[in-house]
């Protein structure tokens, strides 16, 4: 029985450590990125930003697929938020694999799941974007999806939101078309009324800008779910897509002509997006730096990771950082097998010894 002993303690260990250990093993390699410049190093703002957890709903993916991978992103969340503590945690779309095809009551069901899933200590935000898996592409998109999003989630359409005198602007790709709908006309507005409150952040003593916050000014940073226009992951100076594919506009990402609105009413100095599913580092067509976060899901990418980024208001340093990949987890129980295979064999092999011991001793003794 003592082989059966040691397989059991075999398996639990390798249960213990793949599902409660390995993720804080593997995050403890992750660290914030450290500003070098003096100014405002003292009290910079430390955001944690993934995207695409694609979390499965009732129509599409097996079960088994459903729990063990959405608890892997429970535990990577959980272990992360705990050792980084960030200041805020940006999901930048795609919340949900099928949020444009639920009912209103499944959609609740998802969205506790995914509040449950990301939870947070008390006073640090989690600022959801839309994904077109949430309210769907632009052909799709209806009043339905998106105001039932703003009212769980409270955000659909263009958001500013200041952290930290930084000022982050958040958008509905799928309202960028520029094609004069109404969510499109909609969210136009509302980028011009933030373009003209940070114009009047910069320029207080303006006569029209009265009433406005009196936030210092900085340039905005941009979180939206597709990236700014650009040809395929070639223009990236840094990218883990395993293959290129050309990138098609308003599809995989924004046109030339919304990234140019976005560029001229904004004058943003960073952006970060998601969609693509793979990391992409590149300096985009408005020459600024842009970061495409790899999905949070197994389901999506064998290797995942998320974005650390330590910002000021004149400065930032973003890192990648790699999560636990699925293969290591496979791996460790196809280990832990292959050990309790050799502990069945040895003792087997011990019985079997004895046998031969105990057949030949009787033996003997019948001669």
């Amino acid at each position: 029985m003592r082989f059966l002993y040691a397989c059991f303690v075999i398996v639990l260990c390798a249960l213990i450590f793949c599902e409660y250990v390995a993720d804080f093993v593997v995050l403890q390699k992750c660290k914030w990125p450290e500003i070098k410049r003096k100014k405002y190093v003292d009290d910079p703002l430390r955001a944690m930003i993934l995207a695409d957890p694609h979390l499965l709903g009732p129509h599409r993916g097996h079960w088994l697929d459903k729990l063990y991978r959405e608890w892997h992103m429970t535990r990577a969340f959980q272990a992360a938020s705990r050792l980084f503590q960030p200041d805020v945690v940006f999901v930048l779309g795609d919340l949900f694999d099928e949020g444009d095809m639920v009912s209103d009551k499944q959609f609740q069901e998802y969205v506790w799941r995914y509040l449950k899933m990301f939870h947070l200590p008390p006073g640090i935000p989690l600022i959801s974007v839309a994904g077109n898996h949430d309210v769907g592409f632009h052909y799709k998109m209806h009043p339905f999806f998106m105001s039932r999003f703003e009212s769980y989630l409270n955000n659909s359409s263009v958001n500013l939101y200041t952290i930290k005198q930084i000022h982050f602007v958040v958008i509905n790709s799928m309202a960028m078309e520029a094609d004069g709908c109404m969510f499109c006309t909609q969210a136009e507005d509302q980028l011009k009324n933030i373009s003209r409150t940070l114009h009047c952040m910069k320029y207080p003593l303006e006569a029209e800008c009265a009433r406005t916050r009196r936030h210092p000014y900085s340039q905005p940073i941009i979180l939206q779910h597709f990236p700014t226009y650009r040809i395929s992951d070639t223009m990236c100076e840094e990218h883990d897509a395993p293959y290129i594919e050309a990138f098609r506009e308003r599809f995989h990402v924004l046109s030339k002509d919304a990234t140019d609105m976005l560029g001229e009413l904004l004058k943003p100095r960073l952006a970060f997006a998601g969609h693509s599913h793979h990391f992409c580092h590149s300096v985009n067509r408005l020459g600024i730096d842009e970061y495409t976060v790899a999905s949070f899901s197994w389901r999506n990418k064998v290797n995942p990771s998320f974005m650390l980024a330590t910002i000021t208001p004149d400065d930032y340093v973003v890192s990648k950082c790699k999560m636990l990949p699925q293969q290591f987890v496979f791996n460790s129980y196809l280990s832990a097998g292959i050990l309790c295979l050799i502990v069945i064999g040895f003792q087997l092999r011990k019985c079997i010894q004895r046998r031969r011991q105990s057949s030949a001793a009787d033996h003997r003794k019948v001669n």
